[in-house]
């Protein structure tokens, strides 16, 4: 609505313009991390392929390219634990996954300490 007001009315109030201000960059953060950066990962074939559909961009990684991987567990609260997967590729390059965003992920663990137990860094 304070948007509509600065581009019809010719002086529009003064905090339109800072709700603008304010509002603009969340809004940017959020069209960047949620629907631009969203990835698809998948893993078989003694590869893993990461997939940016919104970019447009698709890379496979032979599973001989993996530098290091680890899992990561942090404490939040009393009962509950935040857990991420880290994968390292030679390229530099690193994918990080968590139970919230994917689908899959013990079977992705499961995958890893099949395929690669070497290359598993113990945190």
């Amino acid at each position: 609505m304070n948007l509509w007001a600065v581009i019809k009315y010719p002086n529009p109030a003064w905090y339109n313009y800072g709700v603008i201000a304010l509002l603009a960059p969340i809004g940017g953060f959020v069209l960047y991390k949620i629907f631009i950066r969203y990835k698809i990962v998948r893993l078989g074939n003694n590869q893993i392929e990461v997939s940016f559909p919104v970019l447009k961009q698709l890379t496979k990684y032979p599973l001989s390219d993996v530098q290091f991987w680890f899992e990561n567990q942090v404490k939040t609260g009393k009962k509950s634990v935040y857990r991420e997967l880290v994968v390292k590729f030679i390229d530099g390059k690193k994918i990080s996954l968590s139970p919230k965003e994917s689908t899959e992920y013990e079977r992705t663990i499961q995958y890893l300490k099949q395929k690669l137990p070497k290359k598993r860094v113990v945190t």
